[in-house]
């Protein structure tokens, strides 16, 4: 079983790290009424990371899953799982005056082995699900994919590479997930990861993509399309310049630096109680122990300077239950359940396979509600 987490992971990499102090106004809020899922397992879902969530209507939110490990809907723990699939999806049920509920679903869920969601029909090519937009009943998904290097074997802890960024296309999203209609495309090389948030802005959709300068390199740079012109490709797209213009295409040598960070996993929401935008990601050091946040007047920026929003408490080594081996990532935002507070979600995993397996405390999204910065 490969270690896809920590292939991703070390694709952020970077040298300098960027110091911040907790806002005074951002604390946890433990009283909180805010009623977001708590991710049970349950229905043979056995635990899953980067949990982008996308509202499909006032109380219901989809939810998109990287690898998650599976069994029957008995199974109680990730050690007596079939199999980890590369992806899959939930959708949760959040009414006032009732706790949350969730449903999950993959795949062939009864065949000795399941299937991913949304599935390549083969081991060697596979998709990471990044950000989403649902527009009307059409639901666009961007999804990494991911597959095995030339000449890997299954002992290879680094045995993939990514493949670029494939389009998703549901058709009928307010159906139940086991009736879509998905249709998958091209989007782009390995270069560009479009699609790690999606900003929606009047009629179009801001595409905040990862430009790859080489392992743990790069920079953050905005891509924009019509809602309704997604599907036209490259022709359609426009890319950010340099100079702060729209320019035609996908991005190039001449791509702005929106962000000078290479982020894998990222929020870009709008928060209308303090008319900002607020960008909530992990900090660029790796393992980060930290949640930072930027703000901005625009959903392109200029950002602020990142701050540290959240102290992760799973990798601080004076808490009970600390490991130095447990990792923690895939900080988001999930605006749609609070304007006026954070509501973020992060998860942890182990750098050594059975601790993972074992411990179900860990690798599952974990939900953390702050007060908004002042």
């Amino acid at each position: 079983m490969r270690y896809s987490w920590l292939f991703l992971w070390a694709l952020v990499l970077l040298s300098a790290t960027l110091q911040g102090q907790l806002p005074s106004s951002a604390k946890v809020d433990a009283a909180s009424s805010v009623s977001v899922p708590d991710f049970p397992y349950s229905q043979g879902w056995l635990g899953a990371d980067d949990a982008y969530s996308i509202p499909i209507s006032p109380n219901r939110s989809l939810w998109l899953f990287g690898d998650t490990f599976v069994g029957t809907p008995k199974t109680q723990l990730r050690n007596q799982s079939k199999t980890m699939v590369r992806n899959s999806v939930g959708i949760s049920d959040c009414r006032p005056g009732h706790a949350c509920t969730i449903r999950y679903f993959w795949n062939k869920p009864n065949d000795p082995k399941p299937r991913s969601f949304f599935d390549t029909g083969t081991d060697d090519l596979w998709y990471w699900p990044l950000d989403a937009d649902l527009s009307g009943d059409t639901l666009y998904v961007s999804l990494l994919a991911v597959r095995n290097k030339p000449g890997s074997t299954s002992k290879d802890a680094f045995g993939f590479e990514i493949a670029g960024t494939k389009l998703a296309t549901i058709s009928n999203a307010h159906d139940s997930p086991p009736k879509w209609r998905i249709r998958v495309t091209d989007l782009s090389d390995s270069r560009l990861w479009l699609g790690v948030s999606i900003v929606p802005e009047h009629n179009e959709l801001i595409w905040y993509t990862q430009v790859s300068e080489g392992e743990g390199h790069g920079f953050m740079t905005a891509v924009r399309v019509a809602r309704d012109k997604v599907g036209e490709l490259p022709n359609a797209w426009e890319h950010l310049n340099q100079n702060g213009q729209w320019v035609s295409g996908l991005p190039g040598s001449d791509a702005a630096h929106v962000i000078d960070q290479a982020i894998s996993e990222m929020s870009v929401r709008y928060h209308p109680s303090i008319k900002k935008w607020i960008a909530l990601s992990t900090g660029p050091e790796f393992p980060s122990p930290r949640a930072v946040i930027r703000e901005a007047d625009s959903p392109i920026g200029p950002w602020s300077k990142p701050q540290t929003i959240f102290e992760i408490p799973e990798m601080k080594s004076a808490n009970p239950g600390y490991d130095k081996d447990t990792f923690c990532y895939a900080v988001k935002e999930h605006v749609e359940f609070a304007d006026d507070k954070i509501v973020l979600t992060y998860a942890c995993n182990s750098m050594v396979l059975k601790k993972t397996m074992d411990n179900m405390l860990i690798y599952r999204p974990k939900v953390v509600v702050l007060d908004l910065p002042k």
